[in-house]
């Protein structure tokens, strides 16, 4: 038996271990949802599988976000961190989709405060996935790097349930031919 095989030998942590897989970049609240298993149980399983180097983790938002060490490239895994957000990845689709938005055109898909569609753009804007463009009096949107962005989504599509990636997926491969 090898070391993973030893280390997934308990249920709970093969369980754990399958959500991390499948889900790439889930956090911890999502797998107790999913396993109703206490939170100290759950940190002592996750704790043990990254000692093991069989998971590691990002942190963004304050979050940890969890992925099977050799499943997910390291740069892939920021960029995932930040689509399982609902705001950010939306944002990320719309720009993709339809190229540059100022914030109130923008702000008119999403029902949530200025100040929270703000935020999120600022986090975009701070990880280098999006920027403003001034135009006049004005500042525009755009994704940085859309071919990256739309390969990650690609890659992991299965692991989201968002119809709007599904749709996204679909038209940039049609595009693609």
């Amino acid at each position: 038996m090898n070391k993973k095989d030893d280390a997934l030998d308990l249920e709970s942590r093969k369980e754990i271990f399958d959500i991390i897989s499948d889900k790439p970049g889930t956090y911890m609240r999502e797998i107790q949802k999913k396993l109703e298993m206490p939170t100290g149980q759950l940190e002592y399983h996750l704790r043990y599988l990254e000692d093991n180097n069989l998971i590691a983790w990002e942190s963004i938002s304050n979050k940890k976000r969890y992925f099977v060490d050799d499943e997910v490239s390291y740069p892939d895994r920021k960029m995932l961190s930040i689509l399982r957000q609902d705001i950010p990845r939306k944002v990320l689709l719309i720009l993709l989709e339809e190229g540059e938005k100022n914030f109130g055109t923008l702000h008119e898909y999403f029902d949530v405060s200025k100040s929270t569609l703000s935020f999120h753009l600022k986090k975009l804007v701070k990880l280098k996935l999006i920027e403003g463009i001034k135009k006049g009096r004005k500042k525009y949107f755009v994704c940085v790097e859309p071919k990256k962005v739309a390969q990650v989504l690609i890659t992991y599509q299965d692991s989201f349930v968002d119809k709007a990636v599904d749709n996204f997926v679909d038209v940039w491969m049609e595009m693609k031919r």
